[in-house]
């Protein structure tokens, strides 16, 4: 009995070798057929420019107008900072989201004049890859721009291409005098983002394998409420993230190497809660304004680094609370 199993498991093991075989090989005849019969066309570099015009912003209460560039400059006036009232609530105010879902490619997001509508330039081959746009306003002044760039058919479109070819780069410039949330995915490739100035009041970006370098140049108008960010592969700066002052500050880093700035004006307390799976994960304090309280630094299989100062407490200072692990590599906290 046990002869007469053996050669039956035998023949099944056969049959499903077989069937394995014959389907790779009509996954590659496929391939191969699409491959041959699909006209991808030649690469074909072009410029392209969209604007969309956004309802006229609310204005904010005690804060003084953003004043115009001068003429032929180009360059963006500095922000004018005044007391809010204390019963103001950021989270009452008719926002716009700005949602990315960007890929492959060379991202760059900054800060425009205000009253001017919000501009996308790109710089890609349309033969393979494209840019999609879609616009939804609310009776109540609310609204949704969303931006897409990727290539054509996906990463499996990209691969019967053979691969990319030449440089994409997508430009958008965001207005400074509209209260908005940014949120989306900004995938594989570069990124430089520049959110000084802006009116914001949440950020929550997934940054996929890439260079990704996201920083406020200078303070918001109007301390933000969140800012997270969940990167996956790669390199990840984010700085002068006190300028910002956000109210939470979540960062989650799978592999490569993550340096979290902290350094600006806080003008309120913040939870920072940091994360990284493999690597190396750096944080910046700010050495004076702030009292610093360290809940949680751990490293379960690695080294850390802690050089900070919790022993002056001032109640006139906002309060970090941070709260820090990691994985596996090293953690090193400076002031």
């Amino acid at each position: 009995m046990s002869e007469g199993r053996g050669k039956g498991c035998f023949k099944v093991g056969c049959t499903g070798c077989l069937l394995v075989i014959a389907a790779l090989v009509g996954v590659g005849l496929l391939f191969g057929a699409i491959h041959l019969t699909t006209d991808w066309g030649d690469p074909n570099p072009e410029q392209r420019a969209v604007e969309r015009e956004l309802p006229a912003a609310p204005p904010l209460p005690n804060l003084p107008e953003l004043p115009d560039a001068p003429p032929g400059s180009g360059e963006l006036p500095a922000i004018p900072i005044a007391p809010l009232p204390a019963d103001f609530d950021p989270s009452e105010v008719r926002a716009g989201v700005l949602e990315l879902d960007l890929n492959m490619g060379e991202f760059i997001i900054q800060p425009g004049p205000a009253g001017e509508p919000i501009r996308v330039e790109a710089d890609y081959d349309t033969s393979a890859f494209e840019l999609s746009e879609s616009y939804d306003e609310r009776g109540d002044g609310t609204w949704k721009y969303k931006i897409g760039f990727g290539s054509k058919g996906g990463w499996f479109g990209l691969l019967l291409r053979g691969g990319s070819q030449g440089r994409n780069r997508v430009t958008i410039t965001v207005p400074r005098d509209q209260p908005l949330d940014i949120v989306g995915t900004i995938g594989t490739g570069q990124s430089e983002i520049d959110l000084g100035g802006l009116w914001l009041r949440d950020v929550d970006l997934d940054l996929d394998m890439g260079e990704h370098f996201l920083e406020f140049r200078e303070p918001l108008r109007v301390p933000m409420s969140r800012f997270v960010v969940d990167s996956s592969m790669g390199s990840v700066e984010l700085r002068g993230l006190g300028d910002a002052s956000p109210q939470s500050v979540q960062v989650d880093h799978g592999m490569g190497e993550v340096l979290v700035d902290l350094s600006g004006t806080w003008h309120n307390d913040a939870d920072v809660e940091v994360s990284f799976s493999m690597g190396e994960a750096r944080l910046w304090l700010p050495e004076t304004g702030v009292n610093i309280d360290i809940d949680r630094a751990s490293v379960a299989m690695g080294e850390r680094q802690l050089r900070v100062d919790e022993t002056t407490e001032n109640p006139d200072h906002p309060t970090l609370t941070l709260r820090l692990s990691g994985s596996m590599g090293e953690l090193q906290v400076k002031q």
